[in-house]
C-alpha cells in the first residue's frame, strides 16, 4: 500500500480515503489477526521472506503439490492466484476441507 504509484509497473494510486478504507481492512484481516489454522500455517511458512503472493509459501506449495500445475491454466481456474476458483470459502478467510471443489469438476 505504500508504493501504489510503482505497483508492478502500474500506477495503482488510490486516494487518501480509499486508501485508509483498504489499509484498515487488510490489517483487520491480515494472517497476524487471525486464529484460523491455515492463516497461522501460511504466516509460519513465511518466515523472513518477502513473499507478495500465498502461491510462494512453503505451505502452499505443500498443500497444493499433487495437482497437476496444468490444472491452473484451466479455463475456470487460470492461475494460482485464483483462489475462489476452487476454495469457495476464499472471501471469508476461510480454507475449509469441506468447502474445496473436486478436482474433477475442472477436467
Amino acid at each position: 500500500m505504500g508504493n501504489l504509484e510503482n505497483h508492478f509497473g502500474d500506477d495503482a494510486s488510490l486516494d487518501a480515503k480509499d486508501t485508509k478504507e483498504i489499509l484498515d481492512f487488510l490489517l483487520k484481516n491480515s494472517a497476524e489477526t487471525s486464529s484460523k489454522q491455515a492463516s497461522l500455517k501460511f504466516l509460519n511458512s513465511i518466515g523472513n521472506k518477502d513473499i507478495i503472493a500465498m502461491s510462494q509459501t512453503t505451505y502452499w506449495e505443500k498443500t497444493h503439490k499433487k495437482i497437476d500445475p496444468k490444472l491452473f491454466k484451466h479455463e475456470q481456474i487460470q492461475s494460482k492466484a485464483n483462489c475462489k476458483a476452487c476454495h469457495s470459502d476464499i472471501e471469508k478467510g476461510l480454507i475449509e476441507n469441506e468447502n474445496i471443489k473436486n478436482l474433477s469438476d475442472f477436467k
